[in-house]
């Protein structure tokens, strides 16, 4: 920091040399004097977006704990790059990956945050002066009237100046600034991070519906096949006349059936990819290798009560930070409205050069002739507003207003986060338990199929009870399927719920 300040002082002393010595007699103690008041902990002017995250797919936190060469790797795809490897067999971190590289969410939220990082610079840029250069030329004609006559000149002239404006107290108005401007740009990594959680919630309970589907169309196709081998069993009795033939249209109509059933869920599959590519940030058209939905791990219980979670949740949360953040941002534009009563104090200053060529004069002859000046100027203003019809005291209230709006808002999104994490564990705790029904209810289903159909084969049981065997078959494992995508999807809604990605949520295994 030391460093930083001693080479803004020599760059205004270079700067200042170039003045003449009486007017740099006079600015070069103020501009000293402001230099050690200015606030610390600049960043670069010129480079804002090292504040913000270096990456649209970096997590913020993980891009403050990595080194600048990690996110170079990260940021160095090429856009025209197709983002789906064909040759991967994709798992649920591989596809959160992607989408965090593709959806263009992400990338919106990134240049949220970069925008945010660039009004934090730009309001620190108070702090600096500011020097504009400026020149103008001329050609006149003028006449002044004299006794006898008028005295005519002509001829042109130009000036150019250096002009130096510099705010030296304005009674906390900048620091309120710079402050808002922090605030704002923590809430918008904060955001940034939340869309990440978001997306990642998006894909897997997508992923999680499209594997659900794609095992549905198994389980289909396994009913169809147990139909098919009923109808050809009931038709080989039915040849031997061991059969009625209202049994064998019993049987081909839930041969039928099945097939429906069958052709259903496959159509339902290209409603669950459109949606799951959606969330990916990539067209329907892509095909993709995808693991099973079976070879996911279920947990089978939670070690931490609804309390411990909603209590790490509040610590973690990234939109009750975000929230948070943009709280304290209107307290700093609180202060601000309420610092515009002060006056501010102000440093200027200007040197230049004015020059006139070729100028004619009539009468006394017709002689002509140029001349140059050497101008500057050194002033310490201070301006006061004392009434502007209570534009300030509105100001003040607006601003009050809206801090005490930022309040309701942190406490309602509190009690929104409990509610969903409350429901959130409360499903998770419900689907571990149906998923011990279903799986107890697949079993009996599979064994009670078997010894109906044996029984058949050896004329013990009807067609009816066969078929009844047959769907409460098909039912079973469907639900086995729904409880393992249900349980998955519960877990990972409490999950986003807590805001922990993955982190302060302990299952049993």
């Amino acid at each position: 920091m030391r460093e930083l300040r001693r080479r803004k002082c020599d760059n205004l002393l270079t700067l200042l040399s170039c003045l003449p010595s009486g007017i740099g007699t006079v600015i070069v103690p103020a501009l000293l004097a402001l230099t050690a008041c200015m606030a610390p902990g600049v960043a670069q002017l010129d480079k804002p977006n090292l504040a913000a995250p270096a990456d649209p797919a970096v997590y913020w936190d993980d891009y403050q704990a990595t080194s600048d060469t990690q996110h170079a790797h990260l940021s160095s795809r090429p856009p025209e790059e197709s983002p789906v490897d064909t040759k991967l067999t994709y798992d649920l971190p591989a596809l959160v990956d992607l989408a965090l590289h593709a959806n263009p969410e992400t990338r919106a939220s990134w240049e949220d945050a970069k925008a945010a990082a660039a009004s934090l610079e730009r309001n620190r840029s108070a702090w600096y002066p500011t020097l504009t250069a400026m020149a103008f030329g001329q050609y006149f004609n003028t006449s002044f009237p004299i006794p006898g006559g008028a005295l005519v000149s002509n001829g042109y002239s130009n000036f150019g100046s250096l002009n130096l404006a510099w705010t030296l107290f304005d009674f906390g108005r900048r620091e309120a600034m710079v402050d808002a401007g922090l605030q704002r740009l923590s809430a918008a990594n904060f955001a940034f991070n939340r869309k990440h959680q978001e997306i990642a919630y998006r894909v897997a309970s997508s992923f999680f519906s499209y594997q659900a589907i794609l095992s549905k169309v198994t389980a289909a196709q396994q009913a169809l096949d147990a139909a098919s081998a009923g109808t050809a069993s009931v038709q080989a009795k039915f040849n031997q006349g061991l059969a009625t033939r209202p049994d064998l249209l019993l049987a081909v109509q839930e041969q039928a059936k099945a097939s429906y059933d069958l052709q259903d869920a496959r159509g339902s599959v290209i409603q669950e990819k459109a949606d799951m590519t959606a969330n990916l940030g990539i067209s329907p058209s892509y095909s993709l290798k995808l693991i099973d939905l079976s070879e996911l791990p279920l947990p089978a219980g939670l070690l931490q009560s609804v309390e411990k979670i909603a209590d790490q949740a509040f610590g973690q949360r990234p939109d009750l930070m975000a929230q948070l953040a943009t709280l304290r941002a209107r307290e700093a534009e609180v202060k601000k409205a309420r610092a515009e009563f002060w006056p501010k104090v102000s440093l200027g200053g200007m040197v230049g050069n004015q020059y006139w060529g070729n100028v004619h004069t009539t009468p006394p002859g017709n002689e002509s002739y140029s001349a140059s000046n050497l101008v500057g100027t050194a002033m310490l203003t201070m301006e006061w507003t004392l009434f502007d019809g209570f534009e300030r005291s509105n100001a003040v209230h607006e601003a009050e207003a809206r801090k005490e709006a930022s309040k309701a808002e942190l406490e309602a999104l509190r009690l929104e986060i409990i509610r969903d994490i409350w429901k959130a564990y409360a499903n998770t705790k419900t689907a571990l338990e149906k998923r011990e029904f279903a799986l107890a209810l697949l079993k009996a289903a599979e064994e009670s199929y078997a010894a109906t159909q044996e029984s058949y084969n050896h004329g013990f049981s009807t067609v009816i009870e066969l078929l009844s065997a047959q769907k409460d078959l098909a039912r079973a494992r469907y639900t086995e399927i729904d409880s393992r995508a249900a349980l998955l999807s519960s877990a990972s809604a409490l999950v986003y719920a807590s805001g922990g990605q993955g982190r302060g949520i302990e299952y049993e295994y």
